[in-house]
Formats: C-alpha cells, sequence, structure tokens
C-alpha cells in the first residue's frame, strides 16, 4: 500500500517505522525540518514510566515496553537508560494514593518508603516528614532526540520519504498535493485542529536546568497540585519542570518563556534539590490537551482511510512507539480505533 503521514513527530515517525518495515511504501509529510522544536517531540529526554495513577495506563505501558527494547536493539544504540521512577507526597493525596492502587491492580513491583529513607536512598532529595515515596524500578529515560533519529533511520532504510518543509492538506477526494495514496494517518501534534477537531487545547509549557548539590536522583514526580517533575543530571543539570498547564497558546505563534511559571519550577529546585543560583538554561515547549489528560484517535470519511491520532496531554512520548505499531495495524485492517472507546473520537 501506498501510505502517507502528516506529521514527522515522535508518533509518526514510529508509524514510519512499522509501516516501511511492512513492506508499505510511505511518505512523511514534515512542515518544518526533521527534529524541530516548535512541536512537542523535541528535546533530549522523556521520562518512561509505569507508574499510573489510572491502571487503564498501567496496563498500556506493559504492552509498550518491548516495543521500547525491540527499537533500541535494531538501532544498536542507547535510547533507554533505566534508572527507576520516584514519587512522593502526602499518603493521601489522589495521584499517590491511586498510582499506588494501579501498581498493586496490575502486580507491578514498587517500594514504598519513608521520606528519611527517600532522602538517604536518592541522593539527598528532600521529601517532608509527612511524606512518602514509591519507587518503580522498571522505568527511566528515553533519550527523545535519538529516538527520533533512530526511527527515521530505520524508516529511510526500509524505503520511506520524508518532505520537509512540505505542509499537507487533504482535499475532498483524499489525495494530498494531487497523490493518491491508499491510506493516508494525521499525526500533526499540536496542528491536529488544522485537520479534525477533536477538542484539544494547546499550552505554553517551561522547563529549567539547575545545578544542585544532590546526588544521583532518578526520575521524579512531586504529588501536588503542580506536579512539578524532574530528571537526573547527566551533565548539563537537573531538569525540572510543572505539569499543571500554562497559558493557552497558538502552536503557530512565536514562544516566549512563562516568567511565573520559571520562578515556580526555582522554587521547586531549591526545595526539593537544594539549588542555589538561578537556571542555567530555561526552555519552552508545547502541551496538546484533552480534557482528561487521555489520548485521541479515529478515522476520518473520505475516499481512503484517513485516520487521526493524538498521543497528547503532556504523557504522550512514552506511547508514541506504541501508537506506531497501532496505526500499522489500522491500516493493514487488524485494527479498529473503536476498539480503543477511551481514545476514540466519533467523526
Amino acid at each position: 500500500m501506498r501510505v502517507a503521514i502528516i506529521g514527522a513527530g515522535a508518533t509518526g515517525c514510529a508509524a514510519a517505522r512499522f509501516l516501511a518495515k511492512s513492506g508499505h511504501e510511505v511518505d512523511v509529510y514534515e512542515q518544518y525540518t526533521l527534529g524541530h522544536d516548535k512541536g512537542s517531540s523535541h528535546g533530549t529526554s522523556r521520562i518512561i514510566r509505569r507508574t499510573y495513577p489510572d491502571p487503564y495506563y498501567v496496563q498500556l505501558m506493559a504492552e509498550a515496553y518491548p516495543l521500547w527494547h525491540e527499537l533500541q536493539a535494531e538501532a544498536g544504540a542507547e535510547l533507554y537508560k533505566e534508572t527507576g521512577f520516584l514519587i512522593f507526597g502526602t499518603p493521601n493525596h489522589p495521584w499517590m494514593r491511586d498510582a499506588k492502587k494501579s501498581l498493586l491492580e496490575n502486580h507491578v513491583a514498587f517500594w514504598e518508603m519513608g521520606s528519611i529513607d527517600a532522602t538517604r536512598k536518592f541522593g539527598g532529595i528532600h521529601l517532608e516528614p509527612d511524606e512518602v515515596a514509591i519507587f518503580q524500578p522498571e522505568a527511566g529515560i528515553l533519550l527523545a532526540d535519538k529516538v527520533l533519529e533512530s526511527q527515521v533511520q530505520i524508516a529511510r532504510t526500509h524505503g520511506t520519504h520524508f518532505l520537509e518543509n512540505t505542509r499537507a492538506n487533504i482535499d475532498e477526494t483524499g489525495r494530498i498535493a494531487g497523490e493518491r495514496y491508499d491510506a493516508i494517518t494525521i499525526c500533526a501534534g499540536p496542528w491536529i485542529g488544522d485537520f479534525v477537531n477533536v477538542g484539544l487545547k494547546t499550552h505554553l509549557q517551561t522547563f529549567a536546568y539547575f545545578e544542585a548539590p544532590v546526588g544521583e536522583v532518578p526520575p521524579w514526580v512531586e504529588a501536588s497540585d503542580e506536579l512539578f517533575y524532574g530528571f537526573p543530571n547527566y551533565g548539563r543539570g537537573f531538569k525540572i519542570g510543572r505539569h499543571r498547564y500554562g497559558p493557552a497558546i497558538d502552536p503557530k505563534q512565536d514562544r516566549s518563556l512563562d516568567k511565573e511559571a520559571i520562578q515556580q519550577i526555582s522554587e521547586c529546585a531549591r526545595f526539593r534539590l537544594g539549588a542555589k543560583d538561578d537556571p542555567s538554561e530555561t526552555y519552552s515547549c508545547i502541551y496538546t490537551v484533552e480534557e482528561n489528560e487521555d489520548f485521541r484517535i479515529g478515522k476520518l470519511d473520505f475516499d481512503v482511510p484517513v485516520f487521526f491520532v493524538s498521543a497528547c496531554s503532556g504523557h504522550g512520548f512514552k506511547f508514541t512507539i506504541w501508537f506506531g505499531k497501532l496505526i500499522c495495524d489500522m491500516i493493514e485492517g487488524t485494527k479498529n480505533p473503536q476498539e480503543y472507546p477511551k481514545f476514540y473520537v466519533e467523526q
């Protein structure tokens, strides 16, 4: 089959790899250059974890992990650092309570400890006396930029064409720039609203790097209203961000830093890691957000099958390889988007 993919972010590149390896002729349309920083897939790192308040995502990650290991083996490069994952907060916080329940229900191994033990074990990170921690060892960091590079390289090896600086528009017959395809998939990230109305909003997010005197701290999430998160120091400082949504933004407009978010992130860095100075680097990105923080999939009514996928809401990168496989299965007819009612949107 001849297949078009719109968007060369993490999901689109994963789909290209699976489809090309299955013998399909694949064109990937990217309105910017590969690896650009205007969307949600750029940067050096993303957290991969099985710890989720919603048991559905715990189960889904059980399917995603083998796919990541397969990609790493095929790429012949380190794409996943297994460091474990730490969450902490008061025991009655919904994120802590529900995450523990989900891990237990799915028989996922974890350790629970008090604040003193957590501080001693994890590099001196600060917890309050009434806080507890959960450590899940089957977790770590995906090297995001290397993941994208590997997916592109493998897809190209199997014949995929990446059309950079080429904006795709689907006409009423299901053609792109006059080209006929047997199937099309829209993986446009923050620009998905240009193609289909699925009720997603885009928000400006901010993160920063800090120097701090703590030791080896795994990726972590603070169970609080802000849901601060952090990454280990791999030479450029400790990366810290805030999951709470920033101001609404049009993905087409230039982005500026959210000064309020930087201030709050800096306060977290000082409180949790003992950072003494202002951040050494600050960055922004875009969250594409669904009201319940779920993902979106569906099918459009054209002369050819046109699917759409949004691995979004600020926690989608770890699932992009799963979505890449799902896209391949949907195009080949072995899966139907309606099989996933949590994500499916009728059009």
